[in-house]
Parts: structure tokens; C-alpha cells; sequence
């Protein structure tokens, strides 16, 4: 599948949160054998919710997770944006509701939070864009989003690391696996030569084996050590194929004078 990550957060934008989120869901989405198409970070505004969303679904991806933006507070826009973009209205979805009344009590009752009872900021967070599912939110207030648009699923998370990363375990993850493909990632170190010296031929490597993504990364000082790794999404005898391709990459090292380290 291919899928798509929307950031949403003017605190991302201005440096003062660092998105860890996109980071995390990235890995897990590319270890089931799914692509990450694009990564997308935007701020809190409507107009540019809206727009990025229509842009996101004109390239049709399968599934587009979102993160951020769902809250109580004046500035989470998330899901007025989004569905502006869909051109849907909100609207009160119950299920959501229930459990955001269900999680504040629930804190009232521990004495974590003073405020007893809905508000209507806290009602806000239970305004979902026309024909949505509901999403449990195990570890917070503020539930998910699941939205079918012609053959794209959208899901829209909370921006809080903890509660993302439960929301996408019980809920993504499953169909991810479902659905699940092959990623293959092998590579060795070398040292003695350079990146740019041996560029040329990973150039004439990668027109050779056009299904493969074949880079170097250069990892300590100038030019000392460099990482050469290949990746396979869903490549009929990938592995074979990916083995064949170190081995050229090897012998080309070699012939260079260079020194080979494999991972450990």
C-alpha cells in the first residue's frame, strides 16, 4: 500500500515540538512492507488544512494518517479543516461523545482533573466530519478519526506521542499487517574511499537494477567510513537479487582499494 503522513501543529513549524511522530509511524509503516509516499507538515489553519488534504487525495494514496490538531483548544483545527476539504459538516457523533464524557469523569473521579463535567470545548472534540467512525482514545480524551473518501481510508490521530502511538497500534497496525508486504534493507561498510569516488558506479548500478534503491551514507569525518544499503519493496526474488547487487558493489570497493566492514 501506499500511504501518506499529514503533521498538523504550529508548534512543529516554529521549532518548538519536534515531530517524533512521522519518524515513529514511518518505521512501522515501512517494516510491514508498506511506502511512505510523502511526509507533510503543516501548521494550524484552516485554509491549509483543507487545501493539503485535497492535494494528498488527488494522488490517491490508500491511506492517509494525520496527526495533531484534535484537542479541546481554540487552535486545534484538525477536523474543521478536514472536513472543509471533503466537503462534509461536522457533526456530533455520539460514540465520540460517550467516550470523551466517559474519560473525563473517569479523571474527575482520580482527582486529576478539578472540572467536573462536558464543556463546550471538551463537546468540540466530539464534532466529526460527516459519516466518520469513531476511534478509542485507550490512553487520552480526545478520540481518533477512520473517514472512507472514494479509495483513499483517512485516519486522523492525536498529536500526543503516547496517545498516537496506541491509536496506531490497535487500530493501523492490524490492517497494515493484513495487508501486509515485503521490505528487504541489506548493506556493509567500507572505508579508504570516498562517497563521490565510488558514486559513479552505484550510478550505473541503480539503471542496472532499476527496482531497487541503492544509497550511500557517509558516517564518520570526511569520507572515512561509508554505508552502502540497498532497498526492496515487494521485489519478485528480491533477497537473491539484492545479494547479487552487494556483491558487485563489493568487488567494485575492493577494486578501488577500499576496505570492507560488514554490519554486525
Amino acid at each position: 500500500m501506499e500511504i501518506e503522513l499529514l503533521m498538523i501543529g504550529n508548534e512543529i513549524l516554529i521549532g518548538k515540538t519536534q515531530d517524533t511522530n512521522s519518524n515513529w509511524v514511518a518505521k512501522r509503516i515501512t517494516k510491514f512492507g508498506h511506502i511512505v509516499k510523502r511526509i507533510t507538515t503543516i501548521g494550524d489553519k484552516l485554509e491549509t488544512i483543507s487545501n493539503t488534504i485535497r492535494d494528498i487525495l488527488k494522488r490517491k494514496p490508500n491511506i492517509v494518517i494525520t496527526s495533531g490538531g484534535i484537542g479541546p483548544t481554540f487552535d486545534d483545527m484538525t477536523l474543521q479543516g478536514i472536513a472543509n476539504g471533503l466537503n462534509r459538516k461536522l457533526e456530533l457523533n455520539k460514540h465520540a461523545y460517550n467516550s470523551i464524557k466517559k474519560a473525563y469523569e473517569h479523571a474527575h473521579k482520580k482527582g486529576l482533573l478539578q472540572l467536573e463535567g462536558m464543556t463546550k470545548e471538551r463537546e468540540k472534540m466530539a464534532y466529526l466530519p460527516q459519516n466518520s467512525i469513531s476511534l478509542p482514545n485507550t490512553v487520552g480524551t480526545a478520540p481518533g478519526v477512520k473517514i472512507e473518501e472514494d479509495k483513499t481510508t483517512i485516519f486522523i490521530l492525536p498529536g500526543v506521542p503516547t496517545e498516537m502511538k496506541s491509536m496506531f497500534r490497535n487500530v493501523i497496525t492490524p490492517i497494515l499487517k493484513k495487508e501486509k508486504g515485503k521490505f528487504i534493507e541489506k548493506g556493509f561498510l567500507f572505508s579508504g574511499i570516498g562517497e563521490s569516488q565510488i558514486a559513479a558506479y552505484t550510478s550505473e548500478l541503480e539503471k542496472k537494477y532499476p527496482q531497487l534503491w541503492i544509497k550511500t551514507h557517509p558516517r564518520i569525518g570526511l569520507s572515512v567510513e561509508v554505508e552502502v544499503s540497498i532497498t526492496a519493496f515487494n521485489v519478485k526474488n528480491g533477497e537473491e537479487l539484492i545479494d547479487k547487487t552487494l556483491d558487485e558493489i563489493r568487488e567494485i570497493v575492493i577494486k578501488l582499494n577500499g576496505k570492507i566492514k560488514e554490519r554486525e
